[in-house]
């Protein structure tokens, strides 16, 4: 079969990408119908998504930047890494109502184009941030001395702008290049992208960089870590909890997002002509897109979960705040993600409550 053969006459256009990531014109005549009733799972776990993140994110952001008296680093990036997460998640019911409608766009391109600048900067901001963490772990583990110059609050916030200003230039071809597509039988519109080889190569480029390449330096420096915390110097329940964490959030991170990435630069391969496929494989190639997609974008509700299950002073912070809702609680029971940072084996633990409990569980062999 060749590449351009339909894979059936009698089939109706793909209309499945729901994500904000285009679906090129050359592959059309390839086209086949959507995946099987996703115009009802897509749509209920988008929406599902956007519930669990919205709470959760917006309940860590509050938590940290509530806190008052000093802020340990891995504080910061955490606090960034939940507004990423929560811009990301504002983004998830136009998506929903999108896919409910077979991929038809009822929000203008004015919408169009601002929801897939979003999507593209706070999934480029989540996956440098989770990066720059890793690499800050690292250092405190595995050159605490020598990095002692860099961790500071200072390079931390400048570390954290940088992710931002990258966020923003990753997001900027979306404004450019996105907007309302005809779809295929006078069905409506879709928001898709301009089907150019120019922004297909820069799309590619992008992936390797906010995705490939953040991805790579988590993996590795986390494989550093855990080599370096299972030595005998760095044994101990409380570090095993910390470990325990950061492993769950950066390995939610990587089997959410890793899917989407290798099947999407395959994708842009073959809309470049690099990588022919016959119209079966592109058939599977789409569908195993929309579900990867979808795989990816509950990372943006993940974290929050995993602190609720692995983290008992969170589980505490959350009772206390549904139970009591004063304003002065967080004075009282100031957040600190330092599980996440291996500098206290309580996470969300009051500094002034947590402090003396953690010198003594990580004296005098404690991670900075």
């Amino acid at each position: 079969m060749r590449p351009t053969e339909p894979w059936s006459p009698s089939a109706g256009p793909a209309s499945w990408d729901y994500s904000g990531l285009g679906a090129p014109a050359e592959l059309e005549l390839c086209a086949a119908g959507d995946l099987p009733y996703g115009y009802v799972y897509i749509p209920a776990l988008y929406l599902a998504a956007f519930a669990v993140g919205l709470l959760g994110n917006a309940f860590v952001v509050w938590l940290l930047a509530a806190r008052r008296g000093p802020r340990r680093l891995v504080d910061t990036f955490v606090l960034h890494l939940a507004a990423a997460d929560l811009g990301f998640v504002l983004t998830l019911p136009l998506w929903a109502a999108a896919a409910a409608r077979g991929g038809r766009w009822p929000f203008g391109e004015g919408l169009c184009k601002l929801s897939s600048f979003a999507l593209a900067g706070t999934r480029c901001a989540g996956a440098l941030l989770l990066a720059g963490l890793s690499v800050d772990r690292y250092l405190a583990v595995g050159r605490p001395l020598a990095a002692r110059a860099w961790r500071t609050r200072r390079c931390a916030l400048l570390a954290c702008g940088g992710v931002w200003a990258a966020a923003l230039a990753a997001g900027l071809p979306s404004l450019a290049f996105r907007g309302l597509r005809p779809l295929p039988g006078g069905r409506g519109s879709q928001c898709g992208e301009e089907p150019s080889d120019a922004f297909q190569g820069l799309s590619l480029l992008l992936l390797l960089l906010t995705l490939a390449l953040p991805l790579a330096v988590t993996v590795v420096c986390y494989c550093r870590v855990s080599c370096r915390l299972r030595r005998p110097p760095h044994v101990g329940r409380a570090r095993s909890r910390s470990l325990r964490i950061i492993f769950a959030v950066e390995g939610a991170f990587v089997g959410s997002w890793l899917p989407f990435c290798a099947l999407r630069a395959v994708f842009h391969l073959a809309s470049l002509g690099a990588l022919p496929l016959p119209c079966r494989l592109l058939l599977a190639l789409r569908w195993g897109l929309t579900v990867a997609t979808c795989l990816a974008f509950v990372n943006s509700c993940a974290n929050p979960l995993i602190y609720l299950l692995l983290d008992r002073s969170f589980r505490a912070q959350v009772r206390r705040r549904g139970a009591c809702g004063r304003a002065d609680s967080g004075a009282r029971g100031g957040s600190s993600a330092s599980s996440l940072s291996g500098e206290d084996g309580s996470p969300f633990r009051s500094p002034a409550r947590g402090r003396g409990r953690a010198q003594r569980e990580y004296a005098p062999s404690a991670i900075p």
